[in-house]
């Protein structure tokens, strides 16, 4: 059964409830509502119109948001609460509404038509049809469409002005330029869609001829950072197979173009869309004189003319005799001399194009849009640049440094997008530009956001809509412009001057997003200063590169920073060992003095200035110089290799290689190294480091990685083992130097757990890795699978008590118990200084060489086999 229970309640309002039964009686059910006063004859006079009266309250008008189109009683009530009358015309009055429920206040166009016409064929449906179907950013918002008591409404959102009132403000400074070249650009976009209008449905798709005929500031609306396009009563549709022009009804003003009105018949002419160009073309001019800081209500008066023809008129027009009027040519000559605005002549080149007095030779409004929209792209790019400006100013208050170093490199990313962008070819900038305006749009809007309480800080914090807006502008870019853009954006960081700001971008704890960045500007600086310091200091031992000609290395043979390469002095050329040094931000503030460090370090390792004995003689190569690589940052040092058993066709080959060959293959097919020359390396090894220690360096860097020899190929590899030398120098320091580096993270299973940053490098870590170097050798496993089958042990403390604890052990049925030994005491060689120290006071340098060369050079001196 039907529900009678509105019925029931409006008898029961009205305090008739002794009638429910007559509606019962009869089937009357609420889906007859609204009754109408005869289809209630069966009730008393007073009850019927109370019944018809009330029931309003009980099934009210609901004006739904893009309803079309609603035909309503003339009896209904409608749902507004106020109205008053904001504006009329010759086609329709404007009324400011405010309806019940939502309490939206809107904008509604009233327009008296008789509602016995059929609408699907009138007027009011082709510009329903319009309003409906078109969607925009920049056209107003279509709410809904009703027919009451033979009048035909539309309903819109609710603007707070025209453009007119807005231009005649004479503040430019209420809406920045890049938000009216942005809102331009959209108005023209919105007309484009008009002039072209197609509509897709289930049944397919219609094509119309457009024109919005009645163009002026005072039909475009202005709602806080929007200018929208509005008053569509003079609005034609047309299919795009019938002629584009239509009799201009009867309206007259100052927006119309030369062809609109023949002033000696005195009568309107058949206009097309290019009257809607013209007209947009004077609104521009305008709009720059308003952007200009100049009087829009002046430049009306400047055109003030009388029209020739059979009625003689006065009037502001932009034409006079079928030509731009001289007024407005003299004021688009005086925008764009010395203009604020240096966008300006753009726009003014475009309206002198637009305002042709020849129709056929307007450009399009799609092309005028296309125009507009780089207009407003670079104005929208200039202004997110000031706020970026703003942000890194170090006046800004209420930014920390750290905030403030992260908006920099985001705006040197922006300028690299911009600048890569901006050189593409035009039809890849046009391929691409979709929703660039967008976007920058948006992060114009993350930047305006004053307060840091305001931002939603991202993990790498800054504001997400931030970031977001930017990856967005890099997305679109073709492959070799978007790596190009990468290149551009470390460039422009490096381009900076302050190495402060540098040395604080390297220091911070940065996101993938920024590691290439901040680490490629602090190189550059370092660079930078580094050859500074060559240049004015004393380069004794500074080799030009010119000399030197390499290959880079097979890393499946031997560690990057090795390489072997050809030097050529005084027209000989000899093979030479290079082992690179790179350098990074962590160098800042020893830069002037690292050519000492350089020429030092060559010293040390050139047997002519610091002599050596015994072993170290061939375990140790000559050094001859460096040569620095800016481009590159990273110095070659050059090394003999004549001791080292160097012949042309042999390879370079490392222990840590080779082990891992070694492990990889032991099906035999690699031979064995005698266990006589692993003693002899290993002793000889040990002797080197002692040597080292002996005139007050560091190695720094010991590991397998560093221990080379040469062989014809990984066959033949254990045989040339025992001819193996100690490299990896480029880290060492002197033992009194306050320089330190700190660790490295690369080869972190050889460094000793305690030398985290901050710490001084000592000789005990040395020890240490000098004695995973010797764990590797004994055991023929290298330090890194010896992790893998402990898993569960973190690198640190707990990886080191696992090879003390069991993996040295092993050392003694393999090698022996003094091989073991002076490998245990490598490996906690810190721990037991501290405890001699408890028993017998501290210890000094000579007291640990003693101690090294007793627990360690002597027990391996002692090995043999």
């Amino acid at each position: 059964m039907d529900s009678a229970f509105l019925i029931i309640a409006i008898l029961i309002s009205n305090k008739d409830e002794g009638y429910i039964l007559e509606f019962i009686f009869r089937r009357d059910t609420d889906e007859r509502i609204p009754y109408t006063d005869s289809s209630l004859d069966y009730l008393p006079e007073v009850v019927r119109k109370n019944f018809v009266d009330k029931q309003w309250q009980f099934n009210p008008i609901n004006l739904q948001h893009g309803q079309v189109h609603l035909k309503i009683q003339d009896d209904a009530v409608l749902p507004i609460l106020s109205d008053e009358q904001v504006g009329a015309g010759g086609f329709g009055t404007v009324w400011k509404t405010g309806l019940d429920a939502d309490c939206q206040a809107l904008i509604q166009t009233h327009t008296t038509k008789e509602q016995e016409r059929d609408i699907s064929g009138s007027t009011e449906r082709a510009i329903l049809d319009l309003v409906q179907s078109l969607k925009h950013p920049n056209i107003v918002d279509f709410l809904g469409s009703y027919t009451y008591r033979r009048t035909f409404n539309l309903l819109f959102r609710l603007a707070s002005q025209d453009l007119k009132t807005f231009l005649y403000q004479q503040d430019s400074s209420i809406m920045g330029s890049h938000i009216i070249y942005r809102n331009m650009f959209g108005i023209a976009e919105a007309l484009s869609q008009v002039h072209n209008f197609s509509l897709h449905d289930d049944l397919g798709s219609i094509s119309r001829v457009g024109y919005h005929n009645d163009l002026k500031p005072a039909n475009i609306l202005v709602d806080i950072d929007r200018i929208l396009l509005s008053d569509f009563g003079l609005s034609r549709m047309k299919p795009d197979d019938e002629t584009s022009k239509t009799k201009l009804g009867g309206v007259q003003g100052d927006y119309l173009g030369p062809e609109a009105f023949d002033t000696q018949a005195f009568v309107n002419r058949d206009v097309g869309r290019s009257q809607d160009v013209w007209a947009f073309g004077c609104i521009l001019s305008e709009v720059a004189t308003f952007v200009e800081g100049k009087s829009v209500e002046a430049f009306r008066e400047k055109r003030r003319a009388t029209q020739n023809g059979k009625y003689p008129t006065t009037d502001h027009s932009f034409h006079l005799d079928k030509r731009v009027r001289p007024a407005v040519v003299a004021w688009l000559s005086e925008l764009v001399t010395a203009p604020s605005d240096p966008l300006i002549v753009h726009l003014v080149n475009q309206i002198r194009e637009i305002m042709n007095p020849h129709a056929s030779r307007r450009p399009r409004m799609s092309e005028v849009a296309l125009n507009l929209g780089k207009l407003a792209l670079h104005s929208s790019v200039a202004a997110v640049a000031n706020c970026f400006k703003n942000l890194m100013s170090p006046d800004r208050q209420g930014l920390t440094a750290n905030y403030r170093v992260l908006y920099v490199i985001e705006y040197k990313r922006f300028e690299a997008w911009w600048s890569v962008y901006t050189s593409l070819h035009p039809g890849v900038q046009m391929e691409i530009s979709g929703d660039l305006l967008r976007h920058v749009t948006e992060l114009y809007g993350a930047l305006k956001k004053n307060s840091d309480d305001d931002m939603a800080q991202s993990m790498e914090g800054l504001p997400h809509d931030c970031l977001h807006a930017i990856d967005q502008l890099c997305k679109p870019l073709p492959k070799t412009s978007s790596d190009e853009c990468q290149a551009r954006w470390i460039q422009n960081v490096c381009g900076m001057e302050d190495i402060d700001t540098l040395q604080q971008i390297r220091a911070m704890a940065m996101p993938v997003r920024y590691r290439w960045v901040g680490v490629g500007a602090a190189m550059k600086h370092m660079s930078m200063a580094i050859s500074a310091s060559i240049q004015y200091g004393q380069k004794s031992r500074y080799m030009d590169a010119g000399s030197i000609d390499y290959e880079e290395s097979d890393s499946q043979l031997v560690h990057g920073s090795k390489t072997t390469g050809y030097l050529t002095r005084d027209g000989v050329t000899e093979t030479a060992l290079i082992e690179w040094k790179t350098y990074d931000a962590s160098w800042k503030g020893h830069e002037m003095g690292l050519s000492k460090i350089m020429d030092d370090l060559v010293n040390l390792l050139d047997p002519k200035v610091t002599p050596r004995l015994g072993t170290a003689q061939h375990r140790i190569p000559n050094c001859l110089g460096y040569f620095h690589e800016p481009h590159n940052y990273r110095f070659g040092f050059v090394y003999t290799i004549e001791a080292q058993r160097m012949s042309d066709d042999h390879c370079l080959v490392s222990l840590n290689s080779f082990l891992e060959v070694l492990s990889e293959h032991n099906d035999g097919g690699y031979g064995h190294t005698d266990l006589g020359d692993y003693f002899v390396l290993a002793k000889e090894l040990a002797a080197c480091l002692f040597a080292v220690h002996q005139v007050g360096w560091l190695h720094k860097n010991l590991s397998s990685h560093h221990i080379l020899f040469f062989c014809p190929d990984l066959a033949s590899a254990s045989r040339h083992i025992k001819f193996a030398f100690l490299t990896g120098f480029n880290d060492s320091r002197p033992e009194a130097t306050g320089f330190t580096l700190g660790p490295k993270a690369e080869h972190k299973l050889f460094q000793h757990p305690d030398y985290l940053p901050g710490v001084a490098f000592r000789r005990t870590f040395d020890y240490y890795g000098l004695g995973i170097v010797l764990l590797e050798l004994g055991l023929g496993e290298r330090v890194y699978n010896m992790k893998k089958s402990c898993p569960n042990k973190a690198v640190g403390q707990e990886f080191h008590m696992e090879l003390l604890d069991s993996r040295v052990p092993e050392l003694g049925p393999l090698m022996g118990a003094r091989y073991r030994d002076a490998v245990r005491f490598c490996l906690d060689a810190e721990r037991l200084l501290v405890e001699y120290a408890g028993q017998f006071g501290p210890v000094d340098d000579n007291g640990i060489q003693r101690m090294f060369h007793e627990k360690v050079v002597e027990l391996l001196s002692g090995c043999e086999a």
